[in-house]
């Protein structure tokens, strides 16, 4: 009796360790290895995960640079109206490779070229700004856009870095990851669910 006792304490504990690892695993989504939280808040309200996705560069074989996730009050699949909406957004990346700040300041300057629809010459100022926010970044390390109704909050390293523009900056820069023309498809695909 009592070596069958002992098997069904010692399964016992073994469920309940294996529950306890999953659970505390289970706010977390992963994409490609790194992983990234359900929902995060933001000025006082809870942000939820609307989507993760991996930049990718191509220069003769595709590598990934970061992967990130999209955190909306209220989750959708509709780029322009998540990008037009006044409710606070969040994007939250980790690094997969050495970047330098020079090249995110050229990718920010193209994205926005290519995806912005309205006052854009009035916002290239803000623009600006942000690239001289920007640093070199090593694998591993994490950046965060914070879209607000008066402008975007940038963090480098979970330390507010700066911030910067308004309104329609903030919107106008979502659209560099869910514009008509994101870095690579996957990405904006991914930001939005799954769909275009």
């Amino acid at each position: 009796m009592r070596p069958r006792i002992g098997w069904k304490v010692l399964l016992l504990v073994i469920a309940i360790a294996a529950l306890t690892f999953t659970t505390s695993h289970a706010g977390a989504a992963e994409i490609s290895g790194v992983k990234l939280p359900d929902q995060v808040t933001l000025e006082g309200k809870t942000l939820k995960l609307n989507g993760t996705g991996l930049r990718q560069a191509k220069i003769l074989l595709t590598f990934n640079v970061y992967a990130a996730g999209l955190y909306v009050e209220n989750p959708g699949h509709d780029g322009e109206a998540i990008a037009n909406s006044d409710s606070p957004k969040s994007i939250e990346m980790v690094f997969m490779r050495d970047v330098t700040a020079k090249q995110m300041a050229d990718a920010f300057q193209e994205g926005f070229d290519r995806n912005c629809v309205a006052g854009c010459a009035e916002l290239k100022p803000h623009l600006s700004k942000l690239e001289g926010l920007m640093k070199d970044m090593k694998k591993g390390e994490t950046m965060a856009y914070h879209f607000l109704t008066d402008g975007v909050v940038v963090v480098i390293r979970g330390q507010k870095s700066g911030k910067i523009g308004d309104k329609a900056f903030s919107h106008q820069l979502l659209r560099v990851w869910i514009g008509k023309n994101p870095p690579n498809q996957e990405l904006k695909d991914g930001f939005l669910g799954g769909k275009k």
